[in-house]
């Protein structure tokens, strides 16, 4: 009966140890790939954020057209509750920046089809990180889309979870 005890206190701990490795190789995925996203999107400079603009396929006049610093609301109602939807859509979480001061800064768009003016490109910079954005023409024509291309989305997205 003995062994049989002790056999079965090996299997638990063998089972306690498998749940523990298990465990650790989850959460060191997902650090990992978290902090290539957060890689992917830190932008200290000017020049990076530019860059970035230009890979998601956006020609943008490389000065600012104005950069702010803002409060995230602590409560998403109508129009935020909206734009904060669209942030989901590409794979931010508006959610963590409630309350917080955030930097929004727009650049003019040069080649968005058929609106050769007035279109901008939103970009919500918190701690040099990439927390938001949008592509966006002001007026009765006006539009609001995602900044992000389908291949940043998916890192975005794969990286979080």
């Amino acid at each position: 009966m003995s062994n049989s005890k002790s056999k079965g206190k090996k299997i638990f701990l063998f089972l306690i140890l498998a749940v523990i490795t298990v465990i650790a190789v989850f959460f060191f995925t997902k650090a990992k790939n978290e902090s290539e996203a957060d890689e992917m999107f830190t932008m200290a400079t000017n020049s990076e954020r530019v860059e970035f603009l230009n890979e998601q396929g956006w020609i943008v006049k490389p000065d600012p057209v104005s950069k702010e610093e803002v409060t995230v609301p602590s409560v998403f109602d109508g129009v935020y509750a909206d734009y904060a939807a669209l942030q989901r859509e590409q794979g931010f979480d508006l959610e963590k920046y409630k309350g917080k001061p955030v930097t929004v800064i727009k650049y003019q768009v040069l080649n968005y089809p058929d609106h050769p003016e007035n279109v901008m490109a939103t970009m919500m910079i918190c701690d040099n990180r990439l927390i938001g954005g949008d592509i966006s023409l002001a007026g009765d024509n006006g539009f609001t889309k995602p900044l992000i291309s389908l291949t940043a989305q998916t890192f975005l997205t794969s990286a979080e979870e």
